[in-house]
């Protein structure tokens, strides 16, 4: 399979019907044009992403650009301005090919265009426009407000629900938010930033593997992350992470402009957690560091090379390796998110845990 193409993208009435018409159009105009370029459409999910639209749309296309190839979809993208009154709509089609160079297997895309006061029209024609009987995933683009009109008459019918933290003005609000979602609608939350700390998570675990890892968590002292300006929502997902696999309480936390620290107590031994800005780059993760009374692990990311440095430092001897940088883009975390969300209650403790250290 070669990257996909984009196969047409037409401006057309606004209407669930007239919508499905140029879909049937499309594809019977590429099926015309030969046997060695076929189409076959392919729906094995609705995609459907909601959101202002001063930067969602780009950010859609990017995602739409490449996950066709993994999880063939009918993608919508809802979105509104201020600016604009009445609805709008265009439809494209996504399309990849075999190395022989035919078309292969095609997915469709819809992008709607509403003015604020056109939300309940803007939620009825995607409610219209989801194909039957196929899982719905929604993704909202931007600040999380789960119950907003549009995203609340969308998530009863939905299996999961993406948001990205790292985009919410206010965190405490946004994981308010998403926790109350995922208990009154029982539906699935996938949170972005979250996803994006897998491979931080299951670095910063094996060293704590088997039963010598146990050992050394039995004398923890310290836990420190270092991020980009400010806390930002990965740094606080992985505390809560690490507080709430480990079952550890909340004695006291301080906050500064950039910075946090708390105590925690494992039992009645304290635990020292510190989230700081090291670098005045975007508000990713840059280094985690676990200390304990016996040597001290770290695991870094080196940006420009695209690899992690793991490294265990004792006293008198140390031991380092390399490790290569998953993809964090989103295309790449929604695919694998849709691959595999079972770490959805060990997520649920952590926002729950990262929430309690942003209570005054």
């Amino acid at each position: 399979m070669s990257g996909i193409e984009r196969l047409a993208d037409r401006p057309i009435a606004m209407s669930p019907a007239a919508i499905e018409e140029e879909f049937t159009r499309i594809w019977r105009e590429t099926s015309a044009a030969g046997a060695d370029d076929s189409s076959i459409r392919l729906r094995t999910l609705n995609f459907v992403g909601v959101g202002p639209e001063t930067w969602t749309v780009e950010r859609f296309e990017r995602v739409m650009d490449s996950l066709p190839q993994r999880h063939p979809c009918r993608g919508v993208l809802a979105v509104t301005s201020p600016d604009r009154h009445g609805l709008e709509a265009s439809i494209s089609a996504h399309c990849w090919r075999t190395s022989t160079g035919g078309r292969h297997v095609c997915s469709e895309e819809v992008v709607l265009r509403a003015g604020m006061e056109d939300a309940h029209a803007l939620a009825s024609t995607v409610l219209a426009l989801l194909v039957p009987e196929l899982p719905l995933t929604v993704w909202v683009i931007g600040a999380i407000d789960l119950e907003a009109h549009v995203i609340g008459e969308l998530i009863d019918g939905a299996e999961t629900v993406f948001v990205d933290t790292a985009d919410a003005p206010d965190l405490a609000v946004a994981l308010r938010s998403l926790l109350d979602a995922h208990r009154r609608h029982d539906v699935a939350i996938c949170d972005l930033a979250w996803r994006r700390l897998g491979v931080w998570r299951s670095l910063v675990a094996q060293f704590f593997d088997g039963d010598e890892g146990l050992r050394r968590l039995t004398q923890l002292q310290a836990f420190e992350v270092v991020g980009g300006t400010g806390v930002s929502s990965e740094m606080l997902l992985m505390a809560g992470w690490f507080i709430s696999r480990l079952g550890l309480s909340l004695a006291e936390v301080t906050r500064g402009t950039d910075s946090l620290t708390a105590t925690l107590y494992d039992g009645s031994r304290g635990v020292s957690l510190k989230l700081s800005s090291g670098v005045t780059e975007p508000a990713r993760i840059r280094e985690v560091k676990v200390r304990t009374s016996e040597a001290e692990f770290v695991v870094q990311t080196h940006p420009e090379s695209n690899h992690m440095h793991v490294r265990e430092e004792w006293p008198g001897d140390s031991d380092r390796r390399t490790v290569e940088q998953v993809p964090i883009d989103d295309a790449s975390v929604v695919a694998e998110a849709l691959d595999d969300a079972s770490d959805l209650p060990v997520f649920i403790e952590a926002a729950q845990a990262a929430l309690a250290l942003l209570r005054d």
